[in-house]
């Protein structure tokens, strides 16, 4: 049994809907004690799971913390948490507050119950760090505006390039990972080193545990706070300069160059659209209100406040913002007005990875052919929904995927390459042959390289293996390429016990920077957007 008393937690039953406004809703249909209702009922460790037909979902809901827990693995990491045991011992008037399920199910005080004026001061990132410190959890400069000091940005050969610098990731201990030895987890959660490179990184004191030294064999504990200081190689991207759109009190609306992801993910940071922005327009209060994929080029549109970024994204959600995308396709499109509705799901996020599946979200595109010259179409696309890769998904699917596209232009998705949704496996075994492709093919973990030989000739002649022995000559080739010995004639940007410090990687062709798809316009009720064509 999960608890052994009444009147601790409750299962809540909620309905996810849609408003005609088209926001997100829950419903709360029923509540019932926990310790009454395990009585009765089996509480299994996909319990909380939504049921795609009814859009049911099971909920557990905390009074001493007031909070809602959404799995069954997150409620049990959370009455062993100290926090929780603490608030059980000293309850509060549960009266003063209710569930909004409208706002994810979360606690609210109700109306006409006001909050200290402490607390009514600090903005959310103040509240955190104050908590932070009530822990003795210490501030990392990397939380903090010293982050944009972190290292130097130069520009070489076309490219803009960052110095190598020292940085840490942290993070607490998941569910899945507590009773795991600490070398298995960064082993089969993490990709950005070899196995054994983890294992020295443990040992050297890189990894550490509670702020302490921890070993291979350590076994992973509820609540474990877990960092790594690692000598961060981020990849290069375009110099091509950023040009704002647009600029008022509220909004900053640039047009994206490609290759620059919107704000810091993988081997990106200072390379990234927030934090150049910051850094070279004096902007550090951005909020981007929606996202681009990295290859992707055009409008951009970040917020100065959290308020007016949740204004965009609920019109936006409630697709009362029309967007426009051109791009380049491979094949003779119609000429006709094509709309595609198939559903898309997420079959991979580690990778980044959705392909067309009855079991997926809800899409709608529509295309129309603007020109057709030598094998190639010119197209204009209006999604009216914002899935993750659909305007990619859906141009494979209807068979006439991107020119250069380094993921669903592939012949990885078979002969065929995804069109029509003929995958010719599994989707299981579509993720596995992808991640061996990008091990083999991308010696530094990116999809730069991917499209490097490919983008420049006709893509549908060119076979995947051949495109990876060539980028496997080019690892050897790189490896090959030593810097010098004495690191200390490039401190302070070297670490001798960096791997990669002892590596000079080829720069990645210019045309690898780009994909033909180009974010054209974003408008709305009384205000548009646009970039050059």
């Amino acid at each position: 049994m999960l608890i052994d008393k009444p009147g601790l937690l409750a299962v809540i039953k909620v309905e996810h809907l849609f408003l005609p406004s088209g926001r997100k809703n829950q419903a709360l249909l029923e509540q019932t004690d926990l310790h009454k209702y395990q009585e009765e009922h089996k509480i299994p460790d996909n319990f909380c799971r939504k049921n795609k037909e009814s859009n049911i979902q099971m909920k557990f809901s905390c009074w001493p913390c007031r909070i809602v827990i959404e799995s069954v693995v997150a409620l049990r990491d959370h009455l062993s948490g100290g926090k929780h045991l603490e608030n059980a011992a000293n309850p509060v008037d549960y009266s003063e507050y209710f569930i909004d399920t409208a706002l994810n199910g979360i606690w609210k005080k109700r109306k006409g119950v006001k909050r200290p004026l402490e607390e009514t001061r600090l903005s959310k990132r103040e509240r955190t760090k104050k908590n932070k410190l009530a822990r003795s959890i210490p501030i990392l400069t990397q939380y903090t505006e010293e982050k944009y000091e972190e290292t130097e940005t130069y520009f070489e050969n076309g490219l803009r390039k960052v110095r190598p610098y020292h940085f840490t990731f942290t993070t607490h201990a998941k569910g899945r990972w507590v009773g795991d030895k600490l070398s298995d987890v960064f082993a089969r959660e993490f990709r950005a080193m070899e196995p054994k490179e983890y294992a020295r990184c443990i040992e050297a004191g890189l990894v550490r545990v509670n702020d302490k030294a921890s070993s291979v064999d350590y076994r992973v504990q509820h609540n474990d706070f877990i960092s790594h200081t690692v000598h961060r190689h981020e990849l290069p991207v375009t110099e091509q300069k950023i040009n704002i759109i647009n600029e008022d009190d509220d909004w900053v609306v640039v047009d994206k160059p490609g290759s620059i992801p919107v704000h810091p993910c993988g081997r990106y940071r200072h390379n990234s659209m927030t934090f150049i922005l910051a850094k070279e327009h004096g902007l550090k209060t951005l909020q981007p209100v929606h996202r681009l994929d990295r290859l992707t080029s055009g409008v951009l549109i970040f917020s100065k406040s959290a308020a007016k970024a949740r204004l965009m994204e609920q019109l936006i959600t409630a697709r009362e913002v029309e967007k426009e995308y051109v791009c380049r396709v491979v094949g003779e499109f119609p000429e006709e007005e094509i709309v595609c509705e198939e559903p898309i799901e997420v079959i991979s996020c580690k990778i980044g990875l959705c392909v067309v599946d009855p079991k997926g979200k809800d899409c709608k595109t529509t295309f129309q052919r603007l020109e057709f010259k030598n094998g190639i179409s010119i197209v204009k696309c209006w999604p009216k929904t914002g899935r993750m890769h659909q305007l990619r998904v859906h141009l494979q699917f209807l068979g006439f995927p991107i020119t250069n596209d380094p993921l669903y232009n592939s012949d990885i998705f078979g002969p065929e390459k995804g069109k029509g949704g003929d995958l010719g496996k599994s989707h299981e075994q579509l993720v596995q042959d992808l991640i061996k492709y990008h091990t083999v093919e991308n010696w530094i973990n990116s999809d730069e390289y991917e499209a490097s030989e490919i983008v420049s000739a006709n893509l549908d002649k060119i076979e995947v293996k051949s495109v990876i022995k060539e980028e496997a000559s080019i690892k050897i080739d790189a490896e090959k390429q030593k810097l010098s010995d004495d690191l200390e004639t490039c401190a302070p940007f070297c670490d001798p016990n960096c791997g990669e410090c002892k590596l000079a990687y080829k720069d990645p062709p210019p045309e690898s920077l780009v994909m033909y798809l180009h974010a054209l316009k974003y408008s709305g009720d009384g205000w548009a957007y646009q970039t050059e064509m």
